[in-house]
C-alpha cells in the first residue's frame, strides 16, 4: 500500500524554524517503483569519548525531480550533504528528513544541525527512557503545515533531552507551550527509528 505522502513545501508555518543540515554517506533503501519519493538514508559516524565510532542511519525521503535526478547519479557511499525540513510519517508517525537540496559533500566536515520551534507535545507512552549515554525524556514539537497544494499538515517531531538542565527548562513548560529546540539528528541503536537530540532548549 501506497503511504498517503505528497511532496513537501519548503515553506514554514508562522513563526516557525523547522531546518536541517546532514553530511555523511549514502546508503541506499529498497523502494518500490510506484513511490512517489526517493527513500535513501545517511551514514553518519560520529566519534564518542571512549574511543568507539557510533553509525547513525538517517531517514531520508527525496520529493523533488531534480534531487532524486542527483541520486540517481551517485554511487552507495558517496560523501553527500543534504539540507531539508523533518517530518513526522502520517502512516507510522516516524521522523525523516524531507530533502530540499543535495549536495556532493566531498572532503567536507561532518555536519549535523537541526533547528525546531513549535509547541511542546507532551509523550504519555514511553516519556522517559535511558540508553549507553544516560537518561533522558521524549517529547515532541509540534508543527502546523502546509502541503504544497495548501492541505493542512501537522507534524510531531521527537525529541530526546538527556541533559539534566534542559530536562529543567523542559519541565518549566506546559503542553502547547512555544518551544525552540536545536540538536543533531540520531537514530536508536535499539530500534533504528530516528529522533533529534536536544542540544539547547528555550
Amino acid at each position: 500500500m501506497i503511504e498517503a505522502e505528497k511532496p513537501l513545501s519548503p515553506g514554514q508555518g508562522q513563526g516557525q524554524e523547522n531546518s536541517v543540515t546532514i553530511s555523511g554517506l549514502l546508503h541506499f533503501i529498497g523502494t518500490k517503483k510506484e513511490k512517489k519519493y526517493f527513500p535513501f538514508s545517511i551514514r553518519h559516524e560520529n566519534p564518542w569519548p571512549d574511543g568507539m565510532i557510533r553509525k547513525d542511519f538517517l531517514t531520508v525521503r527525496a520529493f523533488p525531480a531534480e534531487v532524486q535526478e542527483k541520486l540517481k547519479s551517485l554511487q552507495e557511499g558517496a560523501p553527500i550533504c543534504v539540507e531539508g525540513v523533518l517530518r513526522s510519517s502520517r502512516g507510522s508517525g516516524e521522523l525523516y528528513l524531507a530533502a530540499l537540496k543535495l549536495e556532493n559533500a566531498g572532503t567536507a566536515a561532518l555536519e549535523n544541525k537541526v533547528r525546531l520551534s513549535g509547541c511542546v507535545h507532551r509523550i504519555k507512552a514511553q516519556a522517559e527512557g535511558e540508553t549507553g549515554t544516560g537518561k533522558y525524556v521524549r517529547f515532541a514539537v509540534r508543527q502546523d503545515n502546509q502541503e504544497l497544494d495548501g492541505a493542512p499538515r501537522r507534524d510531531f517531531l521527537v525529541v530526546r533531552v538527556y541533559d539534566q538542565d534542559l530536562q529543567g527548562i523542559l519541565a518549566g513548560k506546559k503542553d502547547g507551550d512555544p518551544v525552540t529546540v536545536d540538536g543533531t539528528l540520531r537514530s536508536s541503536r535499539g530500534s533504528g527509528v530516528n529522533y533529534v537530540r536536544c542540544t539547547a532548549i528555550a
